[in-house]
């Protein structure tokens, strides 16, 4: 007969859990829990990445849709760069934009997006040789460089070649 004391056996019939078997699904289930943890930042990090990509893309884009139309450089100028008394506003040639900084980024009216306060697009316009593309000077083809980066950190670069036209 019995004298009242659980066995493991008699606890099984009634249905109880032992203490082992108790820790045993806490421990699993935290360690569920700290896996989903993991899995949800990561997938967080990732949309994020995603997009500051995206925007990121979007402002050099706007940069090529500012930079596209303009003239290869001032005819007959020796300037690279802005020419004396040049602003932002009477930039006409894509040399003008040599080593342009903007934080923040420009919108295509060439006003600034305060929205995007912490991100910076800095456009490097340099002179290239048109077989090798090491720099060069007074040659017929630029290559340009546009980068979108936020807090110091590069998220896009784009890079192309503008040749000369024979009409510039």
């Amino acid at each position: 007969m019995s004298t009242g004391a659980r066995t493991g056996r008699h606890a099984r019939e009634r249905g109880i859990f032992t203490f082992v078997e108790i820790m045993l699904a806490t421990l699993v289930l935290a360690l569920a829990a700290t896996a989903t943890a993991y899995w949800v930042e990561s997938v967080n990090e990732l949309t994020t990445g995603a997009d500051e990509a995206i925007v990121g893309d979007a402002l050099v884009k706007t940069m090529e849709e500012i930079l596209a139309p303009l003239p290869f450089r001032e005819p007959g100028g020796t300037t690279f760069g802005p020419e004396p008394g040049e602003t932002l506003a009477t930039y006409d040639d894509l040399d003008d934009f040599y080593r342009g900084s903007f934080s923040p980024p420009l919108n295509k009216d060439r006003g600034t997006q305060s929205d995007y306060g912490t991100w910076k697009v800095v456009v490097e316009v340099e002179e290239v040789d048109p077989v090798t593309l090491a720099p060069a000077n007074d040659t017929d083809m630029l290559r340009v460089k546009v980068s979108a980066s936020r807090k110091d950190r590069v998220v896009v670069e784009a890079y192309w070649l503008r040749a000369r036209a024979a009409l510039e």
